[in-house]
C-alpha cells in the first residue's frame, strides 16, 4: 500500500507524536509498504524532500509560527497532490487543518485513518482559546469524516472532548515502541560520562514543558535528598528551544538552587537513550494535565529495566496499571510524588519485570499488524488483549 502521513512537526524535531509517526513509517516501510511523511519546514535546513531508510519526507515551507503551531500556505496544495498518488491518507492530530485535509481525502477517494494524540490546551489568552477551539472543531470534523479514528488507550478516551464524541470510529492501539537491550557496560559509562557518582539517578526524558510537570519534580529534590543525600535528577530532552513554553526560563531559581544535584542533557537518541534508561534507578513523568496521553518514555525506561513513578491521569497511569512496575501518584501533588520516588528506589525489585512480558504487552509487531488491517479496511480488536495487573 502506497501509505501518506500528514503532522506538524517531523524528525529530527523530537516529540511523542514525532517518534510515533517514524517508527510507524519505517516498520511500514520495512514490511513493503510505500511511505510519504507530510510535514512543516519549521526549519530552513531541512530539504523540501528526501527519502531516509525508505520513508519519503516531503516538506512545507513555513510562512510564520503560532504558538505551538505553523502556518503553511501551501500545506493544503501539497496534501492534495499526495492523496492523488496514495491508497491511505493517516492524519496525526491535532491538526488545524484536519478538516479540509478529510474533505480532500473524501473528494479523492483516499482511505483516511486519524490517530487522536492528545486535546490541545494552548496557554491563558483570548486568541489562544480561539486557537484551541479552532482546532478541536476541525479535529472533530475530520473525525467524522474519516473511516477510523485511533486512540492510544479506552481510559484516555473515556475523557477526551474528541474522543467521546468519536466512539462510534474508534479503535484502541498502543503506541509503536521498541527499545534495544541496554547493557552493564553502557550503563556504568554513562554514569561516569555524565558524572552521577554511585548514588540513585531520577531521571525524567520528554521536553522541559508546562504540561510535563517538571517543575514539580525539581520540587522533589530537597525531600529526595533527606532520604538520598547523593541523589541526581537527570533529564533528557529539549529545554531550551522547547515550542510554544517558556518553563524553562520560569524554571531557573528551581536549577540554579540544585545545581549540584541536576543534569540536563538535552535531547538524546540512540544508544545514548538506552543508556541513559538502564543508569536510572526509577523514570518519572510528573505530568500535570489531560494533554499528556500516555507517556512513550515509560514503556522505553520499563523495557530497560527501570521502574516509573508517573500521575494519575487517563492514559498515562496505563503503563503502570498493566504492568504493576511502577506507583502512580496525584498530579501537582509535590510531597505524594516524592514519597513515591523514594519508595520505588528503595524497594525497586518489588517493581520491576521480567522484559518479554513487557515486550508481549506493548508489541511493535502488534501496532503495525493493527494499523495494516485498518488501511485495510479490517477489523481490529477494540482494546489491546490482557489482564490488568493486580
Amino acid at each position: 500500500m502506497n501509505v501518506l502521513q500528514i503532522l506538524y512537526y517531523y524528525t529530527p524535531h523530537c516529540s511523542g507524536v514525532t517518534i510515533y509517526a517514524e517508527r510507524l513509517a519505517t516498520h511500514l516501510t520495512a514490511r513493503g509498504h510505500d511511505v510519504t511523511i507530510l510535514a512543516s519546514r519549521h526549519d530552513r535546513s531541512y530539504p523540501i524532500e528526501q527519502r531516509v531508510e525508505g520513508v519519503r519526507e516531503v516538506r512545507v515551507p513555513v510562512a510564520f509560527g503560532v504558538s505551538r503551531g505553523v502556518v503553511m500556505p501551501g500545506f493544503l496544495p501539497t496534501a492534495a497532490r499526495l492523496m492523488r498518488e496514495h491508497d491511505v491518507v493517516h492524519l496525526h492530530l491535532p491538526l488545524l487543518e484536519a478538516a479540509p485535509l478529510a474533505l480532500i481525502a473524501r473528494a479523492t477517494r483516499t482511505r483516511l485513518i486519524l490517530t487522536h494524540h492528545t486535546d490541545l490546551v494552548f496557554p491563558y489568552g483570548w486568541f489562544n482559546r480561539l486557537a484551541e477551539r479552532g482546532v478541536f472543531v476541525s479535529g472533530l470534523g475530520g473525525g467524522k469524516l474519516a473511516d477510523r479514528v485511533v486512540t492510544y488507550t479506552a481510559d484516555r478516551a473515556a475523557v477526551s472532548p474528541t474522543m467521546r464524541r468519536l466512539r462510534a470510529k474508534m479503535s484502541v492501539i498502543y503506541p509503536p515502541i521498541e527499545m534495544p537491550l541496554p547493557s552493564d557496560t553502557g550503563r556504568a559509562s554513562f554514569r561516569t560520562r555524565h558524572a552521577l557518582g554511585d548514588g540513585p539517578v531520577i531521571g525524567f526524558a520528554g521536553r522541559f514543558a508546562e504540561e510535563k510537570g517538571c517543575d514539580d519534580l525539581l520540587r522533589t529534590v530537597p525531600l529526595m535528598l533527606d532520604a538520598f543525600p547523593t541523589a541526581t535528577y537527570v533529564f533528557a530532552g529539549e529545554y531550551q528551544n522547547v515550542v510554544g513554553d517558556s518553563l524553562y526560563q520560569r524554571s531557573r531559581p528551581l536549577l540554579d538552587a540544585h545545581r549540584d544535584h541536576v543534569r540536563l542533557l538535552g535531547v538524546v537518541r540512540g544508544q545514548e537513550l538506552v543508556d541513559f534508561y538502564a543508569a536510572c534507578n526509577v523514570l518519572v513523568l510528573p505530568s500535570t494535565n489531560y494533554t499528556e496521553t500516555f507517556g512513550l518514555v515509560q514503556v522505553e525506561a520499563m523495557l530497560c529495566g527501570t521502574p516509573v513513578v508517573a500521575s494519575d491521569l487517563p492514559g498515562v497511569r496505563e503503563p503502570i496499571t498493566v504492568t504493576g512496575m511502577g506507583r502512580i501518584t496525584p498530579p501537582r501533588d509535590v510531597p505524594a510524588l516524592a514519597a513515591a520516588i523514594i519508595e520505588v528506589v528503595r524497594n525497586r525489585a518489588t517493581y520491576t519485570r521480567p522484559r518479554d512480558e513487557i515486550e508481549h504487552r506493548f508489541s511493535m509487531d502488534t501496532t503495525v499488524d493493527a494499523y495494516e488491517r485498518l488501511y485495510r479496511g479490517d477489523p481490529i480488536a477494540s482494546e489491546p488483549a490482557g489482564e490488568r495487573f493486580r
